[in-house]
């Protein structure tokens, strides 16, 4: 069984040598200090109580490597909610006192929780919902693709308007958004969501819904035909064309914004035709669906491209969108078949600011709440999913970036269940593994319960919010080595090697949620310059500093302070 007081063997050796006052940094450049908060809550400062540039802003960037970076060169971690409405008008609003509201008053509680991202639903229903239903033949008929006709730009553009008003509550805040193209099993003729009924196209298999859990219909073979045609875009609809069309209209509104932190193609997408090639198995549709036909996108190990269809466009969707924004990220999702242990079937993707995406969700869960039917195996399960999936992105080397992709984990945790949290946050604490929870609210969500928001009906907070809003470093001025957390006792280590180019502060979140009596902050090979009981603790490298470690403690200082020796 896995202790949930576990902590890795390198952050137990951390935390014992930064409590003795030891350091790896050179007597003559690096020296313990403290600083002690306030016997009072922790509270999350204005913006106006540090510099403009301790707080996360402007483009992130993915260069190569497991972390994202900010213009300043710091290591980003990202920490955030989903938030998606399923239902029409298929996007959220900033207008008061509606299911679909987000708005100035859930980005500062999201802010407070030390969130600083969302992870914000757009439907190809919403954007660009067409005229007429399923299956008919100006779209559905196979054959080479051309323009449908379903496309309105005046009705993308006052979609996307309202887009623009929620991303522009959020960075107010200091919230960034991740635009995700969702779905789930195609659309609503399926109990889903995502997909517009005219892209629909069933191969005359009957229109129904499977009894069940809604998760059963990615089997119905209405949704599977609907997927492959799709994939393989080889109706006269041309449906990867328009696809592509949605997607560039969103890049090109959202090219500039500041609070973009990029884009995500396609929630949970089903290629229904695996294919094995060279000892590995990969979705090469979906693949082609992302980097096209002309070769982006390669198998691993094998300098050699993934097959696509004949229907395949020259570039995909990633492409569509990198044309128009030159700046944000891209964060293409794996298939929906992939999780555990199976093999992650997207290829090495030679194509720039690309970041592994991934969900992470345990089979021993409640089909109607969600939560765990057996906690030590759903969280052991949901473990190695990460660590899986992090080995993985080792492999995922391009001639772009050669050191792999950055990685995010942008859907998880669905659950009410605080221990399961809990543990999950000190997991993904230990990997340095940014995530999105699953979700804000419930916001009648038709593939969803209740149980899954952070937020219920009376605007309460969930047991689970508690657990994930954690200490954690939002910015880290170096290369880190060492991140530990211990929900049960509190105390949180941070280790890295400092860069000594970067010159803005190390930025860590410090939950109130752990230290409403105060926090005491050890710091070696560096200097504390935030206020005592920020919420926000920022830290500058000390000069010439071979190492830096932060611990936070929820007590009082205590005892002398002594000079580090050298180790």
């Amino acid at each position: 069984m896995r202790s949930r007081h576990h902590l890795p063997l390198i952050g137990a050796i951390l935390l014992g040598l930064v409590a003795t006052g030891c350091s790896s940094a050179s007597d003559a450049t690096s020296s313990t200090v403290r600083q002690a908060s306030p016997k009072r809550a922790v509270g999350l400062p204005k913006l106006a109580d540090l510099p403009a540039h301790a707080y996360l802003s402007g483009p992130l960037h993915a260069t190569g490597g497991q972390y994202m970076t900010d213009d300043l060169g710091r290591t980003v971690q990202l920490h955030g909610v989903n938030a998606v409405y399923k239902l029409a008008p298929y996007r959220m609003t900033v207008t008061p006192g509606k299911v679909n509201t987000l708005n100035d008053d859930d980005a500062i509680r999201i802010a407070r929780l030390g969130f600083n991202v969302v992870r914000l639903g757009v439907l190809w229903e919403g954007i660009e919902p067409g005229v007429g239903g399923p299956n008919q033949p100006g779209v559905c008929t196979p054959g080479v693709g051309h323009d449908p006709h379903m496309w309105n730009a005046t009705v993308a553009a006052r979609y996307l308007d309202e887009v623009a008003k929620v991303v522009a509550a959020l960075g107010r805040h200091h919230v960034y958004a991740l635009i995700d193209m969702h779905q789930d099993v195609w659309n609503q003729l399926f109990s889903g969501e995502g997909m517009p009924q005219w892209a629909t196209c069933t191969d005359a298999n009957p229109i129904t819904i499977l009894p069940g859990r809604w998760s059963a219909n990615y089997s119905n073979p209405a949704v599977v035909s609907s997927f492959n045609h799709l994939f393989d875009n080889d109706v006269v609809g041309n449906l990867q064309g328009e696809y592509q069309r949605s997607w560039t209209a969103i890049a090109r509104r959202f090219a500039t914004n500041p609070w973009i932190v990029g884009y995500d193609p396609l929630n949970e997408p089903a290629d229904y035709a695996p294919l094995h090639l060279h000892h590995r198995w990969y979705a090469p549709r979906l693949s082609c669906l992302y980097g096209g036909s002309s070769g982006a996108i390669r198998q691993i190990g094998v300098d050699a491209p993934l097959p696509c269809p004949v229907g395949s466009p020259s570039t995909g969707v990633i492409q569509a969108i990198q044309r128009v924004d030159h700046e944000h990220l891209v964060f293409p999702e794996v298939d929906n078949a992939s999780h555990g242990r199976q093999p992650y079937l997207l290829g090495r993707i030679n194509l720039p600011r690309i970041v592994m995406n991934f969900h992470d969700y345990c089979a021993q869960r409640s089909g109607v709440t969600g939560n765990p039917t057996d906690l030590e195996a759903c969280s052991s399960a949901e473990l190695a999913t990460m660590v899986h999936r992090t080995q993985e992105r080792d492999q995922m080397g391009s001639k772009v970036t050669p050191a792999g992709p950055a990685m995010l984990m942008t859907e998880f945790g669905a659950t009410d269940s605080h221990s399961l949290a809990e543990m999950l946050a000190m997991d993904t604490t230990t990997l340095g593994l940014g995530w999105m929870w699953w979700s804000w609210r419930y916001y009648n969500d038709p593939t969803g319960s209740s149980a899954e928001a952070l937020i219920n009906s009376e605007q309460q907070l969930s047991p689970s919010a508690a657990a994930i809003s954690t200490t954690y470093p939002v910015a880290i001025a170096g290369t880190p080595l060492s991140s530990v957390l211990d929900p049960v006792d509190g105390e949180y280590a941070l280790t890295y090697l400092p860069n000594p180019k970067v010159k803005a502060p190390t930025t860590i979140y410090v939950s109130s949620n752990t230290y409403r009596a105060g926090y005491c902050t050890v710091v070696v090979g560096g200097t504390i310059t935030s206020h005592p009981g920020s919420g926000l603790l920022a830290v500058n490298n000390a000069p010439g500093a071979d190492v830096t470690v932060i611990r936070i403690t929820p007590h009082a200082c205590v005892g002398k302070v002594s000079r580090p020796a050298k180790v």
